[in-house]
């Protein structure tokens, strides 16, 4: 019973074990047909994957290629230009070198200008300082006389006159008026004199100078103030030299006075605020004038002393050829007269030398035989003919002139 029972238990374990067993491999085959299913459609996917990855790499591998070739044809492109523009690359650093070239010379000159612009700048300085000075100096009346006669004489100098020769300097007149002492007195041909005054007034003028024409109203208006100040200065000046009678008392003068202002501007700015002073001033009988007019003046003279010059020359030389040929009459006349005293001469030389050839000699020839003395020899005759005159110049001078000194003649 026992056994029975164990035999069925084993049986019951047995069945249910097999039971349990076909239902494990039941689910174990659903699981695995499931898997199987799956890894088949993993594999057709794997498949489709592969042929999508093969397609891909394949469009991949062409786009590679078709790059590839790209890039070669674009290097031989590029390559083909490059060989094609080395000549221009090879103009373009010849520029390049040309414009560093350039560059450098403009950086060298660059540093000469701002040198030479330091240089003027000192320069324009100091000649700022030199005119101030200068402005100040002129603000003396001594100081601005001794300014104009140096100018007159640089200009009558640049002209071709000579001191004591052509112009006096600081010469004492004396006339109706009084005495007076010009400046300048220019010797003219003909024994005639011309005066010059360098004494003009200029103090108005030079405070005008240091204000701007383009400043303001109140500056512009002082500006002009005393620029009709200078020409109201100047013309009084004219008047004064006007009444001190130079021209009566300097023999030979032209009834004329020049009055040197000894710049051209100051001269000019008088003019325009005063349109009528040289004017009057001709009428005074003085001659205002700036360094460049008073030049061509002087300049005029002295030619006109070189004029004379030569006029007094052609007439000495005039003088001298009629002496010449006067003497050369005379001395026609002498050569005429040598010739014939040569002529008789030697006439009397062969007639002398005849009578010793058929008188004398025959006798010493008789005594040479007898042995007594040394033998004789006998002189040659002259036979060369003097020659005449034949040139009309001389024998008519001869001949005038023979007739008019006589035989005396010098």
């Amino acid at each position: 019973m026992d056994l029975l029972l164990l035999a069925i238990g084993l049986l019951l374990g047995l069945v249910v074990g097999y039971a349990v067993a076909a239902m494990r491999g039941a689910a174990q085959r659903q699981q695995l047909a499931t898997e199987l299913a799956g890894a088949s459609a993993r594999a057709e996917g794997a498949d489709e994957a592969r042929a999508t990855a093969e397609h891909h790499l394949e469009g991949v591998l062409a786009r590679e290629r078709a790059q590839l070739e790209a890039r070669r044809a674009k290097e031989v492109g590029e390559q083909q230009v490059l060989t094609a523009l080395a000549p221009v690359n090879k103009q373009l650093e010849l520029m390049r070198r040309a414009v560093a070239s350039i560059e450098e010379q403009r950086l060298q000159q660059h540093g000469e200008l701002s040198e030479q612009l330091r240089n003027q700048h000192e320069a324009d300085e100091r000649l700022r300082a030199t005119t101030d000075s200068l402005a100040s100096a002129l603000q003396s009346n001594q100081a601005r006389g001794v300014w104009g006669e140096a100018q007159l004489r640089n200009i009558v100098e640049a002209s071709g006159m000579l001191e004591r020769v052509d112009f006096d300097t600081q010469v004492s007149v004396s006339g109706e008026q009084g005495a007076g002492r010009p400046d300048m007195l220019v010797h003219l041909p003909g024994d005639k004199h011309l005066v010059i005054d360098a004494k003009a007034p200029m103090a108005k003028y030079l405070a005008a100078s240091q204000l701007s024409e383009l400043g303001d109203e109140e500056e512009t208006s002082r500006r002009r103030t005393l620029l009709g100040e200078h020409a109201k200065a100047l013309r009084a000046h004219v008047t004064a030299l006007a009444a001190r009678g130079y021209p009566g008392a300097v023999s030979g003068s032209p009834e004329l006075v020049i009055a040197f202002v000894p710049s051209e501007s100051a001269l000019s700015a008088a003019v325009a605020a005063d349109p009528s002073l040289l004017e009057d001033a001709i009428h005074r009988g003085v001659a205002v004038t700036s360094p460049v007019s008073l030049w061509a003046t002087l300049r005029a003279i002295a030619y006109a002393w070189q004029q004379d010059v030569l006029e007094d020359r052609a007439h000495e030389i005039f003088e001298l050829s009629t002496q010449l040929h006067a003497r050369l009459g005379t001395l026609a006349t002498h050569i005429d007269k040598l010739g014939r005293s040569l002529a008789g001469a030697t006439t009397s030389y062969n007639a002398f030398l005849g009578s010793l050839e058929t008188r004398v000699l025959p006798t010493a020839r008789k005594l040479d035989a007898l042995n007594i003395g040394s033998p004789i020899s006998t002189p040659r005759a002259v036979e060369d003919q003097l020659r005449g005159l034949t040139a009309p110049e001389l024998t008519e001078t001869a001949l005038s002139a023979a007739a008019e000194s006589g035989p005396s003649g010098r």
